[in-house]
């Protein structure tokens, strides 16, 4: 299967998910089909570092899609009452993995320049600094919370380890496998779903696509959670 075709599975998953979250709350089922969708982004998020030309043009495409899509949290907050404006969604979780993929590639990537050691010290500070803010969450010190916490923050990073397609799914696999039980999911169906992403991927071929549907899955996430709100708003 093509970059694209993976990214449309992902896609479809994550409306199930989103729309189990915001319309049909009572319906794990929803939930549950929605774990395929973020391993598979995580791991192409990993890919687009690994492969872009300039991974800080990459990351504001990434950061300023996530500050419009938390300005819905935001005003669920505001305007409905619900939800946590501090709660960070998917894609500023991925912002910072853009961060510490790009230092890890600059550390080990093809490219690297390691003369001096500065490579490894910026690596060793980004890493330290999101891990100690999803530690200072998780003792109820900052209320600021990445979705999906630091597992989710780290797993795109072992995608970028290689570009070898075998190699990277069995590293990208226990990556996953680290992440879940991070996250320590109460629920074992949600578990085996998250786990079950790595099926889609083993038949991943490693080609884009025919269609540049780049802006198109960018808008996607946006678009579709600004509808279901909508539609919250209505039932």
């Amino acid at each position: 299967m093509s970059r694209n075709v993976l990214k449309i599975i992902a896609c479809l998953s994550m409306l199930v998910d989103h729309a189990g979250y915001i319309l049909f709350p009572e319906l794990d089922a929803l939930r549950c089909i929605g774990r395929l969708a973020m391993p598979i982004f995580a791991f192409f998020i990993g890919e687009g570092c690994l492969y872009t030309k300039d991974r800080k043009k990459y990351l504001i495409r990434v950061l300023s899609l996530g500050v419009v899509c938390q300005l819905f949290y935001v005003g669920e907050y505001f305007i409905a009452g619900s939800g946590d404006p501090f709660y960070l969604n998917i894609l500023l979780t991925f912002s910072a993995s853009v961060i510490i993929c790009s230092a890890f590639l600059d550390c080990y990537g093809e490219n690297a320049v390691r003369k001096n050691g500065r490579e490894n010290i910026i690596l060793g500070v980004t890493v330290a600094f999101f891990g100690l803010l999803c530690f200072l969450n998780e003792r109820g010190i900052i209320p600021l919370h990445f979705d999906y916490g630091y597992g989710g923050i780290i797993l795109p990073v072992f995608a970028a380890v290689t570009k070898e397609r075998k190699k990277k799914l069995a590293v990208f696999s226990v990556g996953l496998l680290l992440s879940v039980l991070s996250l320590d999911y109460a629920d074992t169906m949600w578990t085996v779903c998250a786990l079950c992403s790595i099926i889609p991927l083993c038949f991943y071929n490693g080609k884009a696509g025919k269609k540049n549907l780049q802006k198109a899955f960018y808008l996607f996430y946006p678009v579709h959670i600004g509808v279901l709100y909508i539609i919250s708003f209505f039932i």
